[in-house]
């Protein structure tokens, strides 16, 4: 009784570092990019009451054809006559249920599933020392850090996981349903969901028709994965019908329209399995971030996987996800390269787990590999706190910069508005030929006067966006705005327009 309980004590210190460390990058204010539209998705269904999956969009009588919107282009899209996020419904819709506690703190909830899944692992022999590499030493923490549905998914898919295994062993009715089950809600959070299944599946087979030499037909036995299959059914079937396509946002969003060649999915594979040269440097893979896996994968022997079932479908599973994931991913998760292998952390923890103790008698590698590891921890957690200081700045520079309509020619400078795009009428001009679609628009509101912001600095980046604000400056005096002088700070360029006739 004292060992459990000294145990929940560690269990319940470990998660609590979560939260230290998000009140030290100040998370309730973290708003851009993912975690903002992901929030403003979440804070439109609570203001409209759960009518429409449609984005608050302030700035709508100056863009009817959502041509101009103040978020990038791969997280928000038209679809069927409405804006709409590229966010899973089932995230958003648990997530606005809160809409009674200020929406800014949500991200701390994530400390409640931290705690869920260092207690699953734990329930299941996993060895605290492996506990301390799966949740800092991997994608798990930082992906935990802002606002998302990982934290949800990756509790759902564990409890599948978890069940699957026992049924695996045991054969018992009971887990292969509620394995089937809870993996069958995660795939309302992340495809990768319906892959992992697919691995879990694929691996029983393989064990069961070539080792075991079992029949097809007990094989193939439908309890094993009946249930999975209508909560799938169910999840095509809403996509369909709610946005046209069976595979739903996160798919029209980011892979419907994209062409890869072979070697962009092997770059792409290779950059968040391990590593590859970025134009922003080298990628920070899965297995670079957490080497000590792929020294526990290395150092396993076929004796052991031939003598232990349990580790080889671990090990099988392991193999079957990280390959289907790298030829399937749209890219290698762009800013946490990696975060696709999520679910990997599962089977290699009780990989680690039966390897950790040879690899701590290798003294000079296992700490060689641990300081690794509280190094790439350390390096993702300052980046996510001077990415908040410098976002910060930039919000102290841009918030009294108001107007009745403001245009931007920058996602960076609009996107900086955050949470307050819920009721500032804010566009981002991203091409040239959108601006006289914009003052054909201002023309018909007869607008007073507007405000125009762009990068002070020029890089080759984003000199393209200095010509769309000088187009915007020129179309003003032709549509009868006078432009008032240039007012510069340290990031932004600015000029406001008033209507002279």
């Amino acid at each position: 009784m004292v060992t459990l309980q000294k145990k929940n004590v560690t269990l319940f210190a470990l998660s609590l570092v979560l939260p230290l460390v998000q009140f030290l990058v100040q998370v309730d204010s973290f708003y851009l990019s993912d975690p903002l539209v992901k929030m403003i998705q979440v804070i439109s269904l609570w203001k409209q009451q759960w009518q429409t999956q449609s984005i608050v969009y302030p700035a709508y009588e100056f863009d009817p054809l959502f041509l101009l919107s103040p978020f990038n282009e791969g997280f928000i899209f038209q679809n069927q006559e409405r804006l709409i996020g590229n966010y899973p419904i089932a995230f958003t819709f648990i997530y606005s249920l809160f809409g009674f506690i200020p929406f800014q703190f949500l991200p701390f909830l994530n400390f409640l599933f931290l705690l869920g899944f260092l207690k699953l692992l734990n329930n299941n022999s996993i060895k605290t020392s492996v506990l301390m590499f799966v949740t800092f030493g991997t994608v798990v923490f930082p992906l935990l850090i802002d606002f998302s549905e990982n934290a949800i998914f990756l509790l759902l898919s564990g409890y599948g996981y978890i069940f699957l295994l026992k049924a695996f062993q045991n054969q018992n009715t009971k887990h292969w349903f509620l394995g089937n089950f809870f993996l069958g809600l995660a795939i309302w959070f992340r495809l990768e969901a319906v892959l992992f299944f697919a691995s879990i599946q694929v691996t029983i087979f393989i064990i069961d028709f070539f080792i075991e030499k079992k029949s097809l037909i007990q094989t193939l036995n439908p309890i094993r994965y009946i249930i999975f299959l209508l909560i799938l059914s169910s999840f095509l079937l809403w996509n369909q019908y709610s946005y046209s396509h069976p595979m739903g946002t996160r798919y029209l969003a980011t892979m419907a329209y994209s062409s890869r060649s072979i070697w962009d999915q092997i770059m792409i594979f290779l950059s968040m399995s391990l590593t590859f040269p970025k134009p922003e440097g080298w990628s920070l893979g899965f297995f670079l971030q957490s080497p000590i896996f792929l020294f526990a994968l290395i150092q396993l022997r076929k004796e052991q996987l031939q003598k232990n079932q349990t580790l080889f479908y671990h090990f099988c599973i392991s193999m079957i996800f990280l390959l289907i994931v790298g030829i399937t991913s749209p890219n290698d998760g762009i800013t946490l390269t990696g975060r696709y292998l999520l679910l990997l952390v599962y089977p290699l923890s009780f990989i680690l787990n039966e390897q950790i103790e040879n690899i701590q008698k290798k003294k000079t590698i296992f700490y060689i590999l641990s300081i690794w590891t509280s190094i790439c921890a350390l390096v993702i957690s300052a980046i996510f706190f001077f990415a908040n200081k410098e976002l910060t700045k930039l919000k102290k520079e841009i918030k009294p910069m108001n107007s009745e309509l403001i245009v931007t020619t920058s996602e960076l400078l609009s996107g900086a508005y955050g949470l307050d795009l819920i009721d500032k009428k804010v566009l981002c001009i991203k091409n040239p030929y959108l601006v006289k679609y914009l003052f054909y628009n201002i023309e018909k509101k007869s607008l007073n006067e507007f405000l125009i912001t762009t990068v002070e600095k020029q890089t080759k980046y984003n000199q393209y966006e200095k010509g769309i604000y000088d187009s915007i400056i020129s179309e003003s005096s032709l549509h009868g705005y006078r432009c008032m002088d240039e007012e510069h700070s340290k990031r932004i360029l600015s000029r406001r327009c008033l209507k002279t006739n």
